[in-house]
């Protein structure tokens, strides 16, 4: 408390702006991705938008009850538990940032509980709505890319932003592996690929000439495509199908469903996905465990010795 009363005395306070500023920088030094620095930028002005609001300007004057009335004007804008916490993620970074800075009086801020939501993969029709292969020698590049894309997707669960980067040479169709450079954790990650997505993709990169260098997923300009652009090129590819879901997200979800349901194991799946800890895969393990249910019995080690001694006692009446 000391220190604070001091910068205040001194003129050493800062205004929520020029916080913010430092704030970034210091992401920026510490070398964090433009998708974490957008991510502050777009959901902390929620925050310094409703500070004004209620008068505040400097860093100083903020307290812990006016946090709390922060989230109750969320809630009373009737937006869901995890938008809010979407928005709290940011604010209390920054508002952590200004205790260690010593702007700001040290105070706990917690994440308000949210129910968790069912992830919802896309169905067994959807996929084969999907995955229907086009006539080649009649659809253009934009048709044929878009259903190269909806199959990496299903087969990998990768990321929107690792499947932008991706690049032709990061194919390795001798090892049936795919070298993802940028992942989340920023650490360069090998997947294997099946046989039938090497053979779509050799397909789709001899067809289009593809060079080395360039971008697997590039748009009819021969460009890096943008979140934007890939969005809007799922959506319509989708809706075209006659599947009216369009989550890019999803795609990860179905990818993991299967993966589980199909006997996969959890640790293998960590890595495939890319999770730093396992907690977030077993999320996909629990909701998915009614799936695993089915047919388990056919796997059970006492129905299948109880049926089999039954039917060797069967044998020897006879």
């Amino acid at each position: 408390m000391g220190k604070v009363r001091l910068m205040k005395s001194e003129g050493l306070e800062k205004s929520l702006q020029e916080l913010y500023e430092d704030f970034q920088l210091q992401n920026r030094v510490k070398n964090l991705s433009e998708m974490t620095i957008r991510f502050y930028e777009q959901n902390l002005v929620h925050f310094f938008r409703f500070m004004k609001e209620i008068g505040i300007e400097f860093v100083r004057e903020i307290e812990k009850k006016y946090v709390d009335k922060f989230v109750m004007s969320l809630k009373m804008k009737g937006l869901k538990a995890t938008t809010i916490n979407t928005y709290m993620r940011a604010t209390r970074s920054f508002l952590y940032f200004a205790m260690r800075e010593n702007y700001l009086i040290k105070f706990e801020i917690n994440l308000i509980k949210a129910d968790k939501q069912q992830k919802e993969p896309y169905s067994e029709e959807d996929i084969k709505k999907l995955i229907k292969k086009p006539n080649l020698r009649e659809c253009g590049f934009i048709e044929h890319r878009n259903w190269v894309l909806v199959n990496y997707l299903l087969e990998t669960g990768n990321r929107l932003n690792t499947v932008l980067n991706l690049k032709v040479e990061d194919i390795d169709y001798e090892n049936g592996m795919v070298i993802l450079t940028t992942t989340k954790n920023r650490k360069a990650q090998y997947n294997p690929i099946s046989e039938h997505l090497i053979k779509i993709l050799i397909e789709y990169v001899r067809m289009f000439r593809l060079k080395k260098n360039e971008y697997l997923f590039m748009n009819e300009l021969g460009e890096q495509m943008t979140r934007n652009s890939f969005q809007h090129a799922i959506a319509r590819y989708n809706k075209k199908r006659g599947v009216e879901k369009t989550s890019i997200h999803a795609f990860r979800h179905t990818f993991a469903k299967h993966y589980i349901t199909s006997g996969g194991d959890s640790f293998k799946l960590q890595r495939l996905l890319g999770h730093s800890t396992l907690d977030v895969t077993l999320n996909y393990v629990n909701l998915y465990s009614e799936d695993l249910k089915e047919g388990f019995d056919k796997h059970s080690i006492l129905a299948n010795y109880t049926e089999n001694t039954r039917m060797r006692r069967g044998r020897n009446r006879y």
